[in-house]
């Protein structure tokens, strides 16, 4: 499996493949590769662009887009998502596809879950071409963001570069959109600072969260609400933080059964780095009943999201209580 850096170098040197296999969430690399590709086949061509979405279309339309010859377009690209939609002749159709494509087109197909073990994804990822478009690991934050800071033409001091890894470092997607608000406010060759960062409000609300972490880590219940209903506030939902929830109480449970062993450098957990890094601290903190009862919580709210209408709030809340409230 190949780097997307590695992918992106080879791109910008003009090496176009006709099938590329993206694994992985992060919707920012997502989307930097599929803008670059474009890039590198439209240069001197009209763009012949199209996105295909199984859920949404027939898989027979699906199959003709890919597998058409049209005598008016020199280049396609074409992006597929999520192929698992895909049933019976349908699916072994593209899979022939993938293994014989149209040398002068270029077909991309992105699954977002890094670890799908759908029969479709096995046989695609013995294609030579996947590409890893998760997440990337802690100490690959800081050179992403960077090279955002860079491209977005940016002055900055290196400490900022910390600073947003430290904020928003949950994913590149969210690095990049906040780091594209910022631009829209800063002044032509001012330099980014700390104290900017402070003043704008979609920054603070990340910077809630990272305490919100914290708090809940120390199993302080008073904090944990102020900061947990603050962010429903601003515009978070439980939806949203059901994944990071679950992998904070997922990541203590496999510290518990790995007998404290924690490994940071292979393990990727979406949550601010400060936060995984107190990990084994946290961890401490809690007892291995009182972790699986929060994932068991999680579970259940997880189904009343979709068949209730209690709001966010009340979930949130009830949570935090039955969790905090015993022993905190």
């Amino acid at each position: 499996m190949r780097s997307s850096g590695e992918l992106l170098r080879d791109v910008k040197k003009g090496n176009i493949d006709p099938v590329y296999f993206l694994l992985g969430g992060d919707y920012y690399l997502q989307n930097l590769i599929i803008n670059e590709i474009s890039k590198t086949i439209f240069k001197e061509i009209k763009q012949d662009k199209t996105f295909l979405f199984p859920d949404e279309m027939k898989s027979e339309d699906i199959i003709n887009k890919i597998t058409q010859n049209d005598l008016f377009s020199s280049k396609k690209l074409l992006v597929i998502r999520n192929p698992g939609s895909l049933r019976n002749k349908a699916r072994l159709d593209f899979l022939s596809y993938c293994k014989n494509p149209m040398i002068n087109n270029c077909l991309i197909i992105i699954e977002d879950d890094f670890s799908d073990r759908k029969s479709i994804t096995k046989e695609l990822k013995k294609i030579n071409n996947t590409i890893s478009v998760q997440t990337p690991f802690p100490n690959e934050m800081r050179k992403w963001t960077k090279f955002i800071l860079l491209e977005k033409q940016l002055n900055f001091q290196e400490e900022i570069i910390d600073i947003i890894v430290e904020i928003a470092g949950d994913s590149l997607f969210h690095i990049y959109n906040e780091i594209e608000k910022m631009s829209l406010n800063v002044d032509n060759n001012d330099e980014l600072t700390k104290d900017f960062i402070d003043q704008t409000s979609g920054w603070r609300m990340q910077y809630r969260r990272w305490q919100f972490f914290q708090s809940l880590g120390k199993r302080d219940l008073d904090k944990s609400l102020i900061l947990g209903l603050s962010l429903l506030n601003q515009g978070n939902s439980m939806i949203s933080l059901m994944y990071p929830l679950t992998a904070f109480f997922q990541e203590l449970l496999f510290l518990k059964k790995r007998s404290g062993t924690f490994s940071l450098k292979n393990s990727y957990i979406p949550l601010p780095p400060s936060v995984i890094k107190q990990i084994p601290q946290i961890a401490n903190r809690f007892n291995k009943e009182e972790i699986e009862y929060a994932l068991t919580i999680l579970g259940k709210i997880d189904q009343r999201l979709k068949t209730t209408n209690l709001s966010d709030e009340a979930l949130f809340s009830n949570f935090l209580f039955s969790i905090l409230q015993a022993n905190g």
